[in-house]
């Protein structure tokens, strides 16, 4: 029997990242990779990997009089943390160098919003996480090099994200009536 491609989980190596415009400002956060895509018909910048953080949420705890238990309390507080972005080392492609320059020297707002998108084998779109707000604060240019070695130098740049958000995407499951969440506020 045929299983749906719906309840199948997703697969973590087909993805690709999208930077969302700024109107007005130039270049792009990664423009030499952007060209590159464009050139070939493709609009998404690929990358060896892009590693998320874990989003937490601020908690206290409150010792209440001779209570024996311990409560704990949300402070209404998020973190986000950082997404690193790895991909292999090209002669000609300097961008993230560029984007990190760009933040260094504050010559150019520097904070960019990204979308990620998460597809399946025949590119159809599953999941699209929204990285709002991005600002680079490492870069690594180069890997390890080693003579002995055959793998390929990689370079990777680490932005913190303001607040990571999944958008809704259309597929067959969208169809379905939900039942309403609360209204708060």
């Amino acid at each position: 029997m045929a299983r749906s491609a719906n309840s199948d989980p997703l697969l973590s190596f087909n993805f690709a990242i999208l930077e969302v415009p700024v109107p007005g400002l130039f270049p792009f956060a990664f423009p030499i990779k952007t060209i590159q895509d464009a050139l070939s018909g493709q609009a998404f910048v690929g990358f060896k990997s892009i590693e998320f953080p874990t989003v937490q949420l601020e908690t206290r705890e409150v010792k209440e009089g001779n209570w024996p238990f311990v409560h704990t309390l949300t402070t209404g507080h998020t973190t986000s943390g950082d997404v690193k972005l790895e991909m292999a080392l090209f002669p000609v492609n300097t961008d993230m160098w560029v984007y990190f320059s760009q933040a260094v020297w504050g010559r150019v707002a520097p904070r960019r919003s990204f979308l990620v998108v998460q597809m399946r084998n025949d590119k159809s779109i599953q999941r699209v996480y929204w990285l709002e707000s991005c600002l680079p604060t490492a870069w690594t240019p180069s890997s390890s090099m080693d003579a002995l070695s055959g793998e390929v130098l990689m370079e990777d740049i680490t932005l913190s994200v303001h607040r990571i958000r999944i958008l809704p995407t259309p597929g067959p499951l969208a169809n379905l009536s939900t039942p309403a969440l609360p209204q708060f506020g």
